[in-house]
């Protein structure tokens, strides 16, 4: 057994190699790709002089330039219009690509664990750009998990443009869009984020097909374009939170820096759900502690911390939401009735929620470094987010039992 597990591991690790090919594209989608080029080169000069600037001491516009790999021009409308076409045209030329012609290409097919196709396209005379579609065996497993057919998938990514735009997402200054279904989100991420993904995905794969009742957020997919030296990263995610929401709260089970001023109407945190508890019948109480208890050990298994859970809070149930009783089939999408309590209040009836979000983080020598700065300063007051994954698992998991509780209570 552990000789076939060896050499499974081997052709693994030679199926690791790209398949390239020239990918033709649309005259119009050209012209984007090149004006996308030419604003980024000129990012770059940006960047250069900023990069003077920061040897010089004033780092601070230095450190704004760039947010999950993208330059700040992103963020503005026309290029987020250019991206999120682009990327679309993209992703549905990965989604159709050609059946294998002859029968050493099958058996390629067939062993090609981490499968990532590089297609290659020329910008003008010169320049070039190239896309990614990473680990597309694994990820296809992960859609046919959740029950997603490839033309359901495709026609949810494809067939209409991308809605919204939330420009600098949060404090990584992700840049999110949404599929027109509202059945998936698009979010790029950093590179140390891609990387960790790729690490954990054959454990990932094999955790959510014998665990459909998880309440991690799905990952569907992992895309790259790269122009120039500059490489984007998205990843698409099924969308947890569907229909629309009273509130958004975002808990880690933490108190350093969980507040957020409830006027801005953003996503609220911790502190803000301190006085809340959620109650439920006790089947479900005990359905919801064991999914939270297990996804968590899952994730400390990985290595990985500062995880967070993701609750819708609605007073009707949530319509609307693509195709409805199918959309909702998914795993992980599920609508729970229960009840809101306020301190000593009565119970009110809601409709939640719930989906673990941001798990793609290591305890790195960074994170090492950053926990014990906090662990003798604010942590002598607040609960820090920056513990290790065994701990960070623990107190996650004791966080919930303390806001879950049976309708009895």
């Amino acid at each position: 057994v552990g000789a076939c597990r060896w050499r499974c591991r081997r052709l693994a690790m030679v199926a690791h190699d790209e398949d390239s090919e020239d990918l033709p594209v649309r005259p119009e989608l050209v012209r984007q790709l090149s004006t996308f080029a030419e604003e980024i080169e000129h990012e770059n000069l940006l960047d250069a002089i900023e990069g003077d600037k920061a040897q010089e001491g004033d780092n601070e516009a230095a450190g704004k330039r760039r947010s999950c790999g993208l330059p700040a021009f992103v963020h503005s409308r026309e290029a987020e219009t250019n991206f999120a076409n682009i990327l679309q045209r993209m992703i549905e030329r990965t989604l159709r690509p050609e059946a294998p012609k002859t029968s050493l290409e099958k058996l390629a097919a067939r062993i090609r664990i981490f499968e990532d196709h590089t297609f290659k396209f020329k910008l003008g005379t010169e320049g070039s750009a190239t896309f990614s579609e990473c680990r597309s065996t694994q990820f296809r497993r992960l859609r046919a998990a959740a029950g997603i057919a490839e033309e359901e998938y495709m026609k949810s990514l494809c067939s209409q443009p991308f809605k919204g735009h939330s420009g600098q997402g949060g404090k990584s200054g992700a840049l999110f869009l949404k599929s027109q279904d509202d059945r998936y989100i698009l979010k790029t991420i950093e590179e140390h984020e891609f990387i960790c993904l790729k690490d954990i995905l054959p454990n990932y794969l094999l955790y959510l097909e014998e665990n459909r009742s998880s309440l991690l957020s799905r990952f569907y997919g992992a895309y790259a374009l790269t122009i120039g030296r500059v490489t984007l990263r998205v990843v698409v995610m099924n969308n947890c939170l569907r229909g629309e929401q009273c509130q958004i709260y975002d808990l880690k089970g933490t108190t350093e820096d969980r507040w957020v001023d409830p006027s801005l109407h953003a996503v609220l945190k911790d502190n803000n759900f301190s006085p809340h508890v959620m109650l439920f019948d006790a089947a479900k109480v005990q359905q919801f502690r064991a999914a939270i208890q297990d996804d968590a050990e899952f994730l400390e298994s990985c290595g990985l911390m500062d995880y967070s859970l993701l609750v819708g809070v609605a007073s009707e149930p949530p319509v609307g939401d693509g195709d409805g009783a199918a959309a909702r089939s998914e795993p992980g999408l599920a609508v729970h009735h229960g009840w809101l309590r306020t301190g000593d209040g009565s119970p009110e009836p809601r409709f939640f929620q719930f989906g673990i979000i941001d798990y793609l983080q290591r305890w790195t020598p960074k994170k090492v470094a950053a926990h014990w700065m906090k662990k003798f300063t604010i942590g002598c007051i607040n609960e820090i987010d920056t513990e290790p994954p065994h701990v960070y698992c623990a107190r996650f998991y004791k966080y919930f039992t303390t806001k879950i509780l049976p309708a009895a209570a």
